[in-house]
């Protein structure tokens, strides 16, 4: 994230807005699953529950921020051979496999968007946002692991805290923050108001600078809570097979100065793909989760409808491509996580990228770009089937305080040290390669020694204005330099100002041969390529072959550059909050999670978990009431699709409408595409589907206004079609939500 920070205060009261969320949910489970149950947990049945979300009254100071984010891009790489690794495995190995899904949208419109922290305000949806959830359990142990990726931003430890409560309500002592692993995919274009953090809640506010929304919130904790149960409910006897491939000319490194100041820098990006295939025993496909390293930012920061970009297209296409069902429990999922993020970027880029840099700009085009090198290396690995995997479950897992940690020696250079109060140095302010902020005076680089108010050493920017920029930064945070973050020149002391928690956890997981170090970070790929090196040789002699790394996974604190991509101060380094030896301490962490593992020792938190909110930005106001002009209907069509239209052109229909926050439509649709079959209409798309596109509008005070767009996909059978928007209203005399449904004139598609 590259914040640019303009402080201002104000005062803002919140309505108090009632809104009612109903769910249904089911649990089966097969016989091998109760053998695995604890005593004194009773087998659910079918339960259907009421939740009323209350917004309450807040008055609380907001911090308006303006920013610039680094903007990626994209490339379509062709096809590579599959490498799968020679997996010895002594067949004793059993494992009970399941996967499920569910909905975390959460507001379609005047909410703000958690990525470029560039005060997006959501005025639509392209696709759905789901989490998606793995759980093997191991029936010799009893042992289980849930693997989960979600449709974010980041992940935050006032999620995965809430998550995790959720289900030992539900059950017991089978999921905990040493077993359920979260992560993010981190679109950029995903909601926010999530994050217990100050600094995350500006970072995702809106035009308003309204930052946290507590049904966001709960409508992800309760997405992730419900996929997981899915995943539960659907466990069966199964394996897990793992293959690897390369997947080279998609991506490229953003930061390359900063790259090749490490010793033995080696590849520019990490080019791996690792995919983990699940099926029942009986063959019947489960379900893929695999890991590449891209940022999902093929979709640019002037793009203000939910979307799950390039790792969301990828998802939708291959459960597409094999029949999946969201709304049926059992559905196959294919989940697309991230690894060594932090200086990877699509190779073609986006729309607004910097020169060099620059995709199209057609944003969906870009997208597709990205997504498509990725589902097709995913479909080339599940499609050779790999290699078995053997041996057992495990998991550790540590919740740390890098704020004073002490390094050891070993880890630090032949001296032990400890780590500094979190801080943003000045060349974050300056953005990626990719992306630049473009801010008179602000450029990657800029390190202790060489940074001036006049530029004198670097002369980058000589320019008055440049001078006088870094002059008003410098004087934000002039009491709070320190000597500790050694080459960062602080910019934002974001510890000193309370913005972040320094607690982070730091997780290790165990399937068969693989093992997963789950990072609360942007790893860079050198970062990441170490880190990797050293939960492998410590794991060395345990049957593990290969390590995996999970980027922005059970929380967010920012980028995890090297030492020496640290010292040279550019983007990355200046975004590693904890000071020269962060990566050190990662380093520490995960080698005495894998060292325990090895032992069949225990590990214990260093730290209390930070799932609290340690402060909360105020909410924008809710729905007061829906209005219409005089003699309309909510649903009335405003503008009617053309009569005809043929593949690749886009219909359209406008309609007058609701305010899309009065009900989420969770596991629903604002809108169909139906075509006429045999004198009925049958639904042939929704608002998950990748080719449609909700987007809403307000007119004045209390008037909306939403369009339907379908992009007519090539090979769509010609016929009669219709479009139809589903909403809700708010009754000014009373609050009552009522929903209504709008449909267009049919239209011929030829």
């Amino acid at each position: 994230m590259n914040f640019i920070w303009f402080l201002a205060h104000q005062k803002t009261w919140i309505p108090v807005v009632h809104h009612t969320v109903r769910t249904t949910q089911r649990t089966m489970y097969s016989r091998s699953e109760i053998d695995l149950m604890p005593t004194g947990i009773e087998r659910p049945a079918m339960t259907r529950s009421t939740r009323k979300i209350t917004l309450s009254k807040i008055m609380a100071p907001a911090v308006v921020v303006a920013l610039a984010l680094p903007v990626g891009t994209a490339f379509a790489a062709q096809p590579h051979g599959v490498h799968t690794s020679a997996v010895k495995t002594d067949g004793s190995a059993s494992y009970l496999v399941g996967s499920g899904m569910y909905d975390i949208t959460g507001a379609a419109a005047e909410t703000g968007m958690f990525g470029y922290a560039a005060s997006q305000e959501v005025d639509g949806l392209h696709m759905r946002l789901y989490s998606r959830a793995f759980v093997v359990a191991d029936q010799k142990s009893g042992k289980r692991v849930a693997m989960v990726t979600t449709d974010m931003g980041a992940m935050f430890p006032s999620i995965t805290s809430a998550v995790v409560a959720k289900l030992q309500k539900k059950f017991g002592d089978k999921y905990t923050s040493q077993n359920v692993l979260i992560a993010a995919t981190h679109t950029h274009v995903g909601n926010s108001g999530m994050s217990g953090d100050r600094l995350y809640q500006v970072a995702g506010a809106d035009s308003t600078s309204a930052g946290y929304d507590k049904k966001n919130f709960d409508t992800v904790v309760n997405g992730i809570v419900e996929s997981i149960s899915r995943a539960h409910t659907n466990l069966a006897p199964g394996t897990v097979q793992r293959s690897e491939g390369e997947l080279k000319g998609a991506t490229r490194n953003r930061s390359l100065p900063a790259h090749r100041a490490n010793k033995n820098p080696g590849n520019e990006v990490d080019s791996s793909m690792t995919q983990l295939e699940f099926r029942r025993s009986n063959g019947q496909a489960v379900g893929v989760l695999n890991w590449f390293a891209i940022h999902p930012t093929s979709f640019s920061r002037k793009f203000t409808k939910l979307s799950g970009d390039n790792k969301g297209y990828a998802s939708y296409m291959f459960e597409k491509q094999m029949g999946a069902d969201p709304s049926k429990a059992g559905s196959f999922v294919a989940a697309f996580a991230n690894s060594a993020v932090g200086d990877v970027v699509p190779a073609q880029g986006n729309a607004h990228s910097a020169p060099g840099y620059g995709g199209s700009s057609d944003e969906y085009h870009n997208t597709q770009v990205a997504g498509e090198a990725q589902l097709g290396k995913a479909r080339q690995l599940w499609q050779a089937q790999g290699a078995v995997q053997g041996g057992p479950v495990d998991f550790r897992s540590r919740h740390i305080d890098l704020r004073n940690y002490t390094v050891d020696a070993k880890y630090a250079g032949g001296k032990a040290v400890q780590l500094c109060k979190a801080a943003r140095g000045f060349s974050f302010a300056s953005g990626g390669e990719n992306g630049p902020s473009k801010i008179p005076g602000m450029y990657e680089g800029m390190t202790r020694d060489s940074f001036s108010i006049s530029d004198k050493v670097n002369k980058v920017d000589t320019s008055a204005l440049g001078g006088l920029t870094r002059l008003a930064f410098a004087g934000i945070s002039a009491v709070h330099q320190d000597k500790c973050h050694a080459e960062k020149p602080i910019l934002l002391p974001t510890g000193a100002w309370k913005m972040v928690s320094s607690v982070v956890q730091v997780q290790l997981v165990r399937v068969g041969n693989t093992a997963v170090l789950a990072l609360p970070v942007e790893p860079t790929t050198v970062a990441s390529r170490r880190l990797q090196e050293r939960v492998a040789a410590e794991l060395a002699g345990t049957g593990v072959n290969r390590v995996v790394i999970a980027g922005v996974a059970n929380g967010y604190n920012g980028y995890l550059a090297t030492r020496e991509e640290y010292a040279a101060q550019h983007y990355e380094g200046a975004s590693t909050e904890f000071g020269p030896f962060e990566f050190a301490a990662f380093e520490q962490e995960a080698a005495g999670l894998a060292s325990a593992m090895k032992r069949g020792v225990a590990v214990s938190d260093a730290a209390s978990p930070a799932g609290s909110f340690t402060a909360k930005t105020p909410a924008r106001p809710g729905v007061l009431f829906d209005s219409k002009p005089a003699r309309q209907q909510f649903g009335q069509v405003l503008e009617q699709p053309s009569q005809s239209y043929t593949s690749g052109q886009v219909a359209s229909a406008v309609f007058r409408a609701g305010h899309p926050k009065n009900d989420y439509r969770t596991m629903g649709s604002f809108l169909q595409v139906q075509r006429q079959e045999g004198g009925a209409w049958k639904t042939v798309r929704t608002d998950r589907d990748w080719d449609t596109t909700y987007a809403w509008k307000r007119e004045g005070v209390a008037f909306s206004r939403a369009s339907v767009q379908w992009r007519i996909p090539k090979g769509t059978p010609a016929g009669t079609y219709r479009l139809v928007q589903t909403g809700d209203w708010k009754n000014a005399q009373g609050g009552k939500i009522s929903p209504y449904v709008g449909m267009s004139r049919p239209f011929a598609v030829r």
